[in-house]
């Protein structure tokens, strides 16, 4: 009796884990609801997305494109910290933004450095210029221009184009180092005077896609990015969910294939555990018998010769 309830109960446990595997990917799952929204003056879609109160599913663009609509201005999270964006041109994949904690200051003071890791989506236009600001410097060249409204006692700063920068020992007598990409156009003429309006009109990025998204987006659909038993990458379309681009008919079945596959290691690994358990039932039942017949030689006996 004991071994029919064991047989039937891993009988049943296959069963609800095939059940589970194969009937998870039999389901197509609904496509997200990924509407433009609108932030102060802009309106932004995909391949940006909005998080906060009326969060929308990551599916809805790039992984780093969430974007927070909290303020006056839509703010995007780049390289550690948020930045205002202010403009965004879709039609050449590039957006304008700026430094959050400098809105509105007359004399402005860049509150960190940017730079762009290379696995970003990111790349900087050709209407960028990098500047370095060195901030409080207790011994200085004379003959330089300082920042008049950012001297602290007799402390002076500077600030100069990269490539363009006097010889001095700065890291040794300036207390801070900030390098700072701008817009080139704010920065024609005197550098020193024009600082604060080059901090406030920030500078451009470029967005890219990977490989996998040019391909989808070029069919009509639309990058999303995901865990689970579908790849990471899937492109979105008006029928569903590809593994590659809209109308792709190998990608249906690459999905298929996939889910066959799991389907197919599902039985083998359910065959083992049911032949793991019937030989375990059937050593258990010899190894009572034996030990059954052992019992029956009385104390002191002789076996039959």
């Amino acid at each position: 009796m004991a071994s029919q309830t064991q047989h039937h109960l891993a009988s049943f446990l296959f069963t609800g884990l095939l059940y589970t595997f194969v009937d998870a990917d039999s389901v197509k799952p609904p496509l997200p609801a990924c509407p433009s929204f609108n932030c102060g003056s802009l309106t932004l879609s995909y391949p940006f997305w909005q998080t906060g109160g009326a969060q929308q599913s990551e599916y809805c663009g790039y992984p780093t494109f969430g974007v927070s609509c909290a303020g006056q201005e839509p703010q995007l999270h780049l390289s550690d910290h948020l930045y205002r964006v202010k403009q965004i041109d879709y039609s050449a994949n590039c957006l304008t933004v700026a430094y959050s904690e400098v809105n509105g200051r007359a004399c402005p003071k860049a509150p960190h450095g940017f730079t762009l890791d290379t696995s970003s989506f990111f790349n900087y236009t050709t209407d960028d210029k990098i500047v370095r600001f060195f901030y409080n410097c207790s011994l200085f060249p004379p003959s330089l221009q300082d920042i008049e409204c950012l001297r602290y006692g007799v402390k002076h700063s500077y600030v100069f184009l990269e490539g363009a920068i006097p010889e001095f020992d700065w890291q040794r007598y300036c207390e801070s180092t900030v390098i700072v990409p701008v817009i080139e156009k704010t920065v024609e003429g005197a550098l020193v005077d024009g600082f604060g309006r080059a901090l406030e009109d920030g500078f451009e990025l470029i967005w890219k896609s990977e490989s996998a998204c040019q391909l989808c987006e070029a069919s009509g659909g639309y990058c999303g990015y995901r865990n689970g038993t579908y790849p990471k990458f899937s492109c979105f379309c008006s029928d569903g969910r590809h593994v590659s681009y809209c109308h792709n008919d190998i990608g249906e079945v690459s999905i298929k294939s996939e889910q066959n596959f799991v389907a197919i290691g599902v039985l083998i690994l359910g065959a083992l555990i049911m032949a793991s358990t019937v030989f375990y039932l059937i050593q258990k039942k010899r190894i009572g018998v034996q030990k059954h017949g052992f019992s029956q030689i009385p104390t002191g006996g002789k076996l039959a010769q």
